[in-house]
């Protein structure tokens, strides 16, 4: 390895990928940062921190591991895989000093999160974002369940985007699940739509759907952006969904020629088509 490492500079190196190292061969040639490895001792956290595929590596568990054993002053960006939502509020308690693409700084223009199913926790979802207020361009993939009430344009406008001033970019995708419909108000397109006048300066759409166990919004930006839409129901708006690959529909009434006919034109590249339904199409 020293052979390597040490026999010239290297200004334009931009990625080193390591397998078969231990900690102790690791801190001693990167003094700096302190690098949490899987016991397999082959494919190490160090490939979740700077690595492009996530979903190839082991992702990054922070609950066990104090700062002092993980940081890094020269970090400037961050893509990680981590187990739990509070791992993302732990890489804010400033053991990454010179982060600018994730860290509680004035200096963080660019932030994106991608979380499925998450248990009614949007309040954690807040509590993080409002470490953001110099955002300029925020992305935001949400499946949110167990939630009395829909997010709506009037949720996101109150409590993310009047914290955020400086915002001109906001991509985003959240569905709200509502596990019971006992209690719950049950609103129209048309409803929905009219919360999301708040948010200006973009187009918006929404989908609304009453299955027999409770309720799912779908709110989210024009042009959709993301690559995975699921549970919808037997309608969708006029929309092209240029980016989507993959679509998981879900309806007790039955899916007639003519959905299957609006799936082909408004999702052009769709690889893959999950469908949920207890009766035949007609």
């Amino acid at each position: 390895m020293e052979r390597i490492i040490f026999v010239a500079d290297y200004p334009y190196l931009t990625k080193l990928k390591l397998f078969g190292f231990n900690q102790d061969i690791a801190s001693a040639y990167f003094k700096d940062l302190s690098l949490v490895y899987n016991e397999d001792n082959i494919k190490t956290s160090w490939e979740s921190i700077v690595g492009s595929s996530m979903s190839h590596y082991p992702v990054l568990a922070l609950h066990d591991v104090p700062p002092t054993t993980f940081s890094s002053s020269i970090l400037t960006k961050l893509c990680i895989t981590t187990n739990v939502f509070d791992d993302c509020l732990r890489l804010l308690n400033g053991r990454l000093k010179q982060l600018t693409t994730l860290n509680d700084l004035p200096n963080l223009k660019c932030f994106s999160l991608t979380c499925d199913f998450i248990d009614a926790c949007d309040a954690q979802i807040v509590l993080l974002l409002r470490h953001m207020s110099y955002l300029e361009e925020l992305t935001v993939y949400l499946s949110i369940e167990n939630r009395d009430t829909f997010v709506d344009g009037t949720h996101l406008h109150n409590e993310i985007l009047i914290h955020m001033p400086q915002l001109h970019l906001f991509v985003f995708y959240i569905r709200t699940d509502i596990g019971t419909t006992d209690s719950m108000r049950k609103l129209s397109n048309n409803d929905i739509q009219q919360t999301l006048k708040k948010i200006k300066h973009q187009k918006v759409g929404c989908m609304t759907y009453y299955p027999t166990f409770g309720g799912i919004c779908h709110v989210f930006s024009i042009p959709f952006l993301f690559d995975r839409l699921e549970m919808i129901g037997n309608t969708f708006p006029n929309i092209i969904f240029n980016n989507v690959t993959f679509l998981m529909v879900f309806d007790s009434i039955a899916f007639k020629c003519e959905f299957f006919i609006r799936v082909a034109r408004f999702f052009p590249l769709l690889k893959e088509l999950q469908i949920s339904n207890c009766r035949s199409p007609l």
